[in-house]
């Protein structure tokens, strides 16, 4: 499909680059976001199909890891992020730079299961910036998924205009977590190049940092805004293979 160049169109951008070690045997022959959630779906099926349900014409595969596997969407485009053993979100995000120059996307990882409506909630919003989703029920969640959450758990801190100004530091307080980043947000053309013009002549190892430092160091340099919404209906983060359960055992079809 050709985009125009002033498209209002968005574009839905997977981040599936990366192995899942921590998956275990389930990555040895497959891409992590390939396993299955129910029957013959696998979670990378049901990302798509939740941006084909809301009729996203155009959908973008960032892969790195098994990418030959990916050829099954004949109707999904393909970017190979080539470096994806050493590099992070980041590394991946600039693999689909012109795309990101040009449109408001929203991003999504690929190791994550969501509801339309967290789609539905980014594609409505009209902020300029950044757009996040913050799970609501975040702290049930993570006491099913570790003894301690205080030890994965990182800092989230928004002001009275619900925009973010703290994320992603270490901390031994639940009040200093006032919700939890989803993996999936929505960012236009003007912030995305602000980003590459203060961060990446700037900063050292760039494509080796994580999304929430990235966050950080934009709400440090005050790039652009990054927005929050709450996102209350089903959401999963398949991390290792407890999660993995977790989800399994949660869902049901």
């Amino acid at each position: 499909m050709i985009l125009k160049k002033n498209s209002n169109q968005i574009i839905p951008i997977i981040l599936a680059a990366g192995r899942g070690s921590r998956m275990g045997s389930l990555t040895k022959n497959e891409p992590k976001s390939f396993v299955k959630i129910y029957k013959d779906v696998r979670l990378i099926d049901r990302i798509i199909n939740n941006f084909e349900n809301l009729n996203f014409k155009k959908i973008i595969i960032v892969n790195g890891y098994k990418s030959n596997q990916f050829n099954v969407f004949k109707k999904v485009d393909k970017i190979k992020n080539r470096n994806w053993k050493t590099t992070n979100i980041f590394g991946s995000l600039i693999c689909a730079d012109k795309i990101l120059s040009k449109y408001n996307c929203i991003i999504s990882y690929a190791d994550i299961f969501y509801e339309k409506d967290a789609i539905n909630i980014l594609k409505s919003s009209t902020k300029k910036g950044i757009v996040i989703l913050s799970y609501k029920y975040w702290k049930e969640y993570w006491k099913k998924r570790f003894k301690n959450p205080l030890l994965d758990l990182e800092t989230f801190k928004t002001n009275n205009k619900k925009q973010l100004v703290e994320i992603g530091n270490k901390t031994n307080f639940y009040k200093n977590i006032k919700g939890q980043y989803m993996g999936i947000f929505k960012i236009d053309p003007y912030s995305w190049k602000s980003i590459k013009k203060n961060l990446v002549k700037d900063t050292k190892n760039l494509n080796k940092i994580d999304i929430t430092a990235l966050f950080q160091l934009i709400i440090k340099k005050k790039i652009c805004n990054i927005h929050v919404e709450n996102y209350k209906k089903k959401w999963f983060e398949i991390d290792n293979i407890k999660d993995y359960k977790i989800l399994k055992k949660s869902i049901k079809y």
